[in-house]
């Protein structure tokens, strides 16, 4: 990655740099202090030498950073794709069978539970996602900062859809099992009357 290979390549530079700018500097301190003939010029030299030296640190720092701001911009923007492509597909497998009966109602019921602990996963990296966004359209204008803010506005809403499909369907699946479940009371009711019913037509009968 190039972010990593220029902080290598900045590192080694500064080290091996700051070595023979201290050894010139050195080089520089002895003839002055020796009182050599040119001494001015010397000196003139040293303080030369180290401006270009500070101007070039400088420079490699500020592209250091250059670097790393590009960086976290196109992490953002793979993170907010990626949030977003995983909400979709979650989306997408949510089902719209509610069950036949109450055996069937309550399977998909547990399955939905399911689904819901499996979707909550996806609320860290929407929480990141709407974070690194507020974050980085401070920094950024123009084109960029509307983008910054699209794709947060993407992502937000279809989480929104998301966890509002997926309330839906809980809701339904309750109010299913719920109609089943009275349903098979009603049921066995009327079962228990006709039994009573049947015993009371079966006694004999006071002459």
């Amino acid at each position: 990655m190039l972010r990593d290979k220029f902080r290598e390549f900045s590192r080694d530079t500064s080290s091996i740099g700051q070595e023979r700018v201290d050894a010139a500097n050195g080089l520089a301190d002895a003839l002055i202090a020796a009182g050599h003939s040119e001494n001015a010029t010397v000196a003139e030299w040293k303080d030369g030498l180290n401006e270009a030296w500070a101007d070039l640190l400088e420079l490699m720092d500020t592209r250091s950073q250059m670097l790393a701001a590009s960086y976290e911009l196109h992490r953002f923007f793979h993170d907010a794709r990626e949030t977003l492509a995983q909400i979709r597909d979650k989306q997408q497998q949510l089902p719209e069978e509610v069950g036949r009966d109450l055996n069937t109602a309550e399977a998909m019921q547990r399955l939905h539970s399911a689904y819901e602990h499996d979707i909550q996963a996806l609320s860290a990296q929407v929480r990141q996602v709407q974070e690194d966004a507020g974050r980085l359209a401070k920094a950024y204008a123009g084109e960029k900062a509307a983008e910054i803010r699209r794709q947060e506005q993407a992502v937000s809403q279809a989480w929104a859809q998301l966890r509002g499909s997926s309330h839906g369907r809980r809701r339904l699946l309750l109010d299913t099992v719920d109609k089943f479940r009275f349903l098979r009371g009603v049921r066995d009711l009327l079962l228990w009357m006709d039994g009573v019913r049947l015993q009371i037509e079966g006694q004999e009968r006071p002459r």
